[in-house]
């Protein structure tokens, strides 16, 4: 966390991902499923996973831009999107 100089602000939202990730990664004790597989009786699909506070570009697709105008942002990834299928990204540009 210090390394990529992510703010203690969002600590909290590293420990939410690394909750997603433990209900859908490790076997419950006994059996040879994990808690996700239990609860909704399918296997998770976590090719969608990504590394906490890695830097990624979000598309400025609803923006004006020129020519030779750069058509994304950097920022630092934060999570997933509990309503929807999409990532929670901090923009570094705001």
């Amino acid at each position: 966390m210090h390394n990529k100089d992510v703010a203690k602000n969002l600590w909290d939202k590293a420990m939410t991902i690394a909750c997603h990730t433990i209900k859908r990664v490790y076997f419950r004790l006994g059996t040879k499923k994990t808690p996700y597989e239990l609860w909704k009786g399918k296997k998770p699909n976590v090719k969608y996973f990504r590394k906490f506070g890695s830097t990624c570009f979000i598309l400025k697709d609803r923006e004006n831009e020129g020519k030779f105008d750069t058509r994304s942002d950097e920022g630092v990834f934060l999570g997933y999107s509990s309503s929807s299928k999409a990532y929670r990204v901090l923009n570094k540009r705001i």
